[in-house]
């Protein structure tokens, strides 16, 4: 059986399309996005810290995230899953963003 994989190339993004400029925003948008979305899962008096950039390396753009929560109800809510949540949510978004720029 002969298998072959068939790319796109209108589907890529060349890495020198992205500017500096081009990254800052995106991770800004992403980052915004993230924190509305822990704002809204988290229960009241939980504190979160959100910090996304991105990072190019060789022919691909990283998405690197670092976020934390914490709150007085840890011991009845999984802060960690909503965390979980939020980087596949950030994933989301990120391609989501990266198809407009696309456009």
């Amino acid at each position: 059986m002969d298998t072959r994989r068939a790319s796109n190339p209108l589907g890529r993004i060349r890495v020198e399309e992205l500017t500096s400029d081009v990254l800052e925003d995106l991770a800004s948008e992403i980052e915004r996005k993230v924190s509305e979305y822990l704002s809204s899962k988290l229960p009241r008096k939980s504190v979160f810290n959100t910090t996304v950039s991105l990072e190019v390396e060789g022919d691909h753009v990283n998405l690197l995230l670092d976020l934390e929560a914490s709150g007085p109800f840890g011991d009845i809510y999984d802060y960690g899953q909503v965390l979980r949540d939020a980087i596949n949510y950030a994933r989301s978004v990120f391609e989501e963003l990266i198809e407009k720029y696309r456009s």
